[in-house]
């Protein structure tokens, strides 16, 4: 697979200039370039979409058409493989936690006040009376490994939707907010790649303009480090003897996979 760009979206605490970053910069990078298809190619080729008739008809009775692409979560699995020979774990869960000692310090520096309408009260996020209404559950990280210092790295592999993006990144920035992470990354497919995978997964161009949104919440926080990761193929073919990367069975996949079967 080919590294197409990193773009840091803020740093806040020099971790840019940090060790620790340039060992987990160069460390998920080399588990990206490791990325082939078909298995045992030493590149990462894929098939160019193509269209194809469904089992779907139109009104007036003539055929439908759907386009066939490439699946995600193969190229995942791969990538976990990978870095999993550099000491990573998988799929790390996490909450805001806002009982635990790790928030302390923040909630005496920027309690979160929010006003309940019509009366116009103060709520607080830990308020007792407001904890079945307030969750801290965001699901957990793609990837995580704890470097030297004691630095904390997760890292989100976009398999969803343009939406499962922004959820990705708005969790990366909660968690920094909270103190619980320093270290965040997104890994997302360049347009080109993007056209040729399952529909509609998040992508680089769809992400990218809301880039200053997140640079200004960064801008709130002591010490973290946001990045976005592009990526691309190394080829694209029509050779049918390359086979398309094998779609899931959730989500995108499996809507798309409905319409041509």
């Amino acid at each position: 697979m080919k590294f197409v760009r990193t773009v840091v979206v803020f740093d806040r605490g020099g971790l840019l200039d940090s060790a620790q970053w340039a060992e987990m910069h160069e460390s998920y990078v080399k588990a990206l370039l490791g990325i082939v298809h078909p298995t045992g190619n030493d590149k990462f080729i894929i098939r160019n979409k193509i269209k194809v008739k469904t089992n779907k008809r139109t009104a007036t009775g003539k055929p439908k058409f759907q386009w066939r692409r490439n699946g995600v979560g193969p190229i995942q699995k791969q990538f976990l493989r990978n870095l999993k020979r550099d000491g990573w774990s998988a799929e790390r869960p996490t909450g805001l936690a806002r009982e635990t000692k790790a928030l302390e310090k923040a909630k005496k520096k920027a309690e979160v006040l929010l006003k309940e309408y019509p009366g116009k009260r103060d709520v607080r996020l830990d308020d007792a009376e407001w904890s079945q209404v307030f969750h801290d559950k965001v699901g957990d990280f793609d990837f995580f490994t704890e470097l030297a210092g004691g630095v904390r790295c997760v890292i989100e592999w976009e398999t969803g939707n343009i939406s499962s993006s922004h959820r990705s990144m708005n969790k990366l920035c909660l968690v920094m907010l909270a103190g619980l992470v320093d270290i965040g990354v997104v890994i997302l497919p360049s347009r080109l790649l993007y056209s040729h995978l399952t529909d509609r997964i998040g992508n680089w161009m769809e992400l990218s303009p809301y880039l200053p949104l997140w640079h200004r919440i960064g801008q709130s926080m002591e010490r973290g480090l946001l990045a976005v990761t592009v990526v691309e193929h190394d080829e694209l073919t029509d050779d049918p003897a390359i086979p398309f990367i094998k779609q899931g069975s959730d989500g995108r996949s499996a809507e798309g996979a409905a319409k041509l079967f």
